[in-house]
């Protein structure tokens, strides 16, 4: 009994009715937020890292165009064969090599290794350096066949050289351009030319691109090096990151993808200046963090409402079951025979209304058994009535019959034979019925028919068609002819000579039945034709409830709806213009296999 009590299915019902909607909306609401973030900071992060790889590229150009001053001067190549006594060739070196190092900023030092002259000058901030060498002293760095690499962030190199002085940093991480200076066209190798670079600038550039502690950027070469991150300790060195580097190897030139809890955008730099990439992580924490936020909020929404929930039913249901309780009080003892129990209403609410109106009920009893004679009587009363209402049509089809014996008496067969079809078209509107036989249906039309013969003469031929088994069909009652009588309401006019009037019945499909009603009398006025399609479609289903003059398809509309009433809402009815002139009304009614005879 508990839980069958208003109070517990009340109580039960404004929970699930709070909760449920609660916590679905809370969860569509953080996927939603937690999709169009994911969306909104992938799409910010591509255009930020974009912008941050073209701000490398563009430096990373300046310093290769650097690099290549050195074809500009047009003794430069001359003198790297000249002996190393030769000091104005010197002098010549090293100021192309100091205008490289001026070109662009965060160049530390430039390193040049002449193979003629087995010479190699180094340019810093301090004096420049140079000594007799066997080879290049980068050869023992690492070597390559083409002629131009950049090389991962290291310390600063000496190229062999004791130090230029206190000025310059050897344990500043720089990286390295290497250049192999030839004497173009040809391939022959002239000299080797390395340009220290510090990071100051890939790092100012880097760290406008991601937020320091939250977020982590990683800027790589070809071979998986570290030339900047985020994490300063692990620049120069070689990333162990299987899942970051092993999706790179196989990816396009930029885009993003999600591993290790984090989503990861990159975009690939110039792969025949530098083949950098430049990597971000966005950690799930960062990325979802708003979402996770606004879940919480609503978390403790919910958890409010529920509270205030559980508190209002509780105070509802007692508010709504304790007037129940004294209303059953008050029915046992009227069940125990007391009638003129005092029931008394203390409240103005719908428990109150309930209680007046039970009270009204109990005044009224013993009014309501004295009435049931009177209603009685009425009663038997009304039954006279509809029985006095069935004698007058007898009485009017007697007439005619008798009308007709008369015109029989005077020889006046057309006569008597009109009367029997007006009394047999009386008798079939007055049918009991609703649904009949599509030949009775078509006998009601000739009927009708006949008797418009004797008003309209010869004006108008009628020719009807059915197709094998149709005339067998329930279809609604008093739907054939309203159709019919369109041409006699609008469509005869003399001057088009005798009026075609074709009825047809086909069966199309299974289950759809197709009456046809044409003649070639007057066409409809467009307008009048597109007014009359409007108030065809029209989905209501009432009609008015009489003409009042006006031009609105009362005939038609009730033929439809009707059919409509038949079909479980299925039915159409189409007017259309013919050529050259006429008119075509077409109903389809839906029919079951279980309605054929």
């Amino acid at each position: 009994m508990k839980f069958r009590s208003i109070r517990f299915r009340l109580s039960a019902f404004m929970l699930a009715a709070v909760a449920i909607p609660l916590l679905l909306s809370m969860t569509i609401t953080f996927l939603l937020t937690k999709q169009s973030l994911r969306e909104q900071t992938t799409a910010e992060n591509e255009r930020l890292i974009f912008q941050g790889a073209a701000n490398l590229e563009h430096y990373l150009q300046s310093v290769n165009q650097a690099s290549i001053a050195v074809y500009n001067d047009p003794h430069f190549l001359s003198n790297l064969a000249r002996s190393p006594n030769d000091y104005r060739a010197a002098a010549e070196i090293y100021t192309t090599l100091q205008t490289i190092r001026n070109t662009v900023p965060g160049i530390t030092s430039v390193y040049m290794h002449s193979y003629a002259a087995n010479q190699s000058t180094l340019i810093t901030s301090s004096a420049p350096k140079r000594g007799q060498r066997g080879q290049s002293f980068t050869e023992s760095i690492v070597y390559r066949s083409n002629r131009l690499f950049i090389e991962a962030s290291h310390p600063a190199h000496l190229y062999g050289f004791s130090s230029p002085g206190p000025a310059y940093g050897k344990d500043t991480q720089v990286f390295t351009l290497h250049r192999s200076i030839q004497n173009i066209p040809s391939t022959r190798k002239l000299a080797a030319l390395a340009i220290d670079v510090s990071l100051d600038t890939v790092r100012s550039i880097c760290r406008e691109l991601y937020q320091e502690g939250s977020e982590q950027l990683y800027l790589l070469d070809s071979s998986g090096s570290v030339v900047y991150s985020s994490d300063e300790n692990l620049i120069g060195q070689r990333l162990d990151h299987p899942g970051l580097t092993g999706r790179l190897d196989d990816r396009q030139e930029q885009g993003y993808f999600e591993a290790d809890q984090a989503m990861h955008v990159y975009r690939k730099l110039n792969a025949e200046l530098s083949g950098w990439t430049l990597v971000k992580q966005i950690p799930y924490d960062t990325l979802y963090a708003r979402a996770t936020r606004l879940t919480q909020i609503n978390a403790g929404i919910t958890g409010v409402a529920l509270f205030i929930a559980i508190i209002g039913t509780l105070l509802i249901s007692i508010r709504i079951t304790e007037p129940i309780k004294q209303l059953l009080r008050y029915m046992e003892k009227i069940q125990a025979g007391q009638l003129d129990v005092d029931i008394r209403v203390a409240s103005r609410d719908e428990i109150g209304v309930v209680f007046r109106r039970f009270r009204q009920m109990m005044d009224t009893v013993n009014n309501l058994i004295l009435r049931e004679y009177r209603l009685e009587l009425a009663n038997k009363t009304n039954q006279l009535k509809a029985l006095q209402a069935q004698i007058n049509p007898h009485f009017l089809y007697n007439t005619l019959q008798s009308i007709g014996t008369l015109a029989l008496q005077h020889e006046v067969p057309r006569i008597y034979s009109l009367l029997t079809a007006l009394s047999k078209i009386m008798r079939y509107s007055m049918r009991n019925s609703t649904a009949v036989q599509l030949k009775d249906e078509a006998e009601h039309v000739r009927l009708y028919l006949d008797l418009q013969k004797e008003r309209f003469g010869e004006q108008f031929d009628v020719v009807c068609e059915w197709e094998a088994g149709v005339l067998q069909e329930k279809v609604p009652k008093m739907i054939l002819q309203p159709m019919v009588e369109n041409v006699f309401k609008h469509g005869m006019d003399a001057r088009l000579g005798r009026i075609l009037l074709r009825i047809s019945g086909t069966r199309p499909s299974s289950g759809m039945l197709h009456l046809v009603v044409e003649n070639s009398g007057l066409s409809i006025p467009q307008e009048r034709l597109v007014h009359l399609r409007h108030m065809l479609s029209s989905s209501e289903e009432t009609l008015p409830e009489e003409n009042t003059g006006s031009d609105e398809p009362i005939g038609l509309r009730n033929v439809l709806l009707r059919t409509r009433l038949h079909a479980g809402g299925a039915g159409r009815l189409d007017i259309t213009n013919i050529e050259p002139h006429g008119v075509r009304v077409i109903l389809e009614i839906q029919i079951e296999e279980r309605e054929r005879l």
